[in-house]
């Protein structure tokens, strides 16, 4: 018996089937319900590879990530260190991610986890804002 996947279009979740043919050339193919469920929604978020950055912010706000057109920054990790105690804000574009972060002189803050804890809004950049003294440390994102 050989298989072959027929598969019309350029992406996932299209209607593709399983032919398969027998040694007397019969053809038969499964349901298309069970190729449907099969294959990812249309709501699910194709993986990327991330990307790393190095994060130097004064005292102002610094452009971390530059937005591109059509998509959107998710940040998966990020370590801050402070050299003088600041107060800290994730921001998409001029819009707030987070609420203000305290940080002792010499002191940080370190998060990870699966699932994204930050994303921008389509096409602006990821803005570190910093109200006194240096802000360092590194950021892991994907664009999606």
């Amino acid at each position: 018996m050989t298989s072959q996947k027929i598969k019309t279009g350029n992406g996932f979740n299209e209607g593709a089937a399983l032919v398969q043919t027998n040694n007397t050339g019969e053809f038969s193919s499964l349901s298309s319900d069970l190729t449907r469920t099969a294959v990812p929604a249309e709501e699910y978020r194709y993986s990327v590879a991330p990307s790393f950055t190095s994060v130097s912010v004064g005292a102002a706000s610094g452009t971390i990530v530059t937005g591109v057109t059509g998509r959107q920054i998710e940040v998966l990790s990020y370590t801050l260190i402070a050299d003088s105690a600041t107060e800290a804000r994730w921001k998409s574009g001029s819009n707030n991610l987070s609420g203000g972060m305290a940080f002792a002189a010499n002191g940080g803050a370190s998060a990870n986890d699966n699932e994204p804890m930050l994303r921008t809004n389509v096409g602006e950049n990821l803005v570190l804002v910093n109200s006194v003294g240096n802000l360092n440390g590194h950021l892991t994102y994907r664009i999606v």
